[in-house]
């Protein structure tokens, strides 16, 4: 058997959630065994998930118009708590001018907004919008959803790259 340190035998990877590695089982007589990294994440309580959803000009533009889902609605008995939401926004050659704020929201609960002046802005911003209701109730079984206020002149071309951190709880207790 080839040493773990042997990268032309072993090469190294970027690990996924759903990658398999061999364990010890304790508890039937050390049996060796697989896991996933996803199940020791949630063993440590370290279950947070982070996606980039893209939103290109022409979503953002049909946005006043056409809610955009970001999160799907995680089913009966669950909760999206979301932890942190970071948008890059990449200035195209044409600039926006909408002329109100975004909503990111699950239900009636408002998770932050983002301003016109990112949105129509000349340059690349980079900008933190979570900034979740302190008082307010999160509906289970609902999706995270960007919402357009007012109305656009349709003439951007610009993208934005919404990276969202977030758990899926579970209404039980095991919450």
């Amino acid at each position: 058997m080839a040493k773990i340190s042997n990268t032309s035998i072993y090469p190294n990877i970027d690990p996924v959630l759903s990658d398999y590695f061999v364990v010890t089982d304790a508890n039937t007589d050390l049996a060796t065994k697989t896991c996933t990294l996803e199940s020791v994440q949630t063993l440590f309580g370290l279950a947070d998930t982070t996606v980039t959803v893209t939103v290109s000009s022409v979503l953002l533009n049909a946005l006043w118009t056409q809610p955009l889902t970001l999160l799907a609605a995680p089913g009966d008995g669950y909760v999206l708590n979301v932890k942190n939401i970071i948008l890059f926004m990449d200035a195209g050659s044409l600039v926006y001018d909408f002329d109100n704020i975004a909503n990111v929201k699950i239900g009636t609960y408002s998770a932050g907004f983002i301003s016109t002046s990112t949105f129509n802005s000349a340059t690349d911003l980079v900008i933190p919008i979570f900034n979740g209701e302190t008082d307010a109730n999160i509906p289970s079984n609902t999706p995270l959803v960007l919402t357009g206020q007012g109305t656009t002149s349709g003439a951007g071309n610009g993208v934005m790259y919404i990276k969202i951190t977030y758990q899926t709880l579970k209404l039980d207790s095991t919450f």
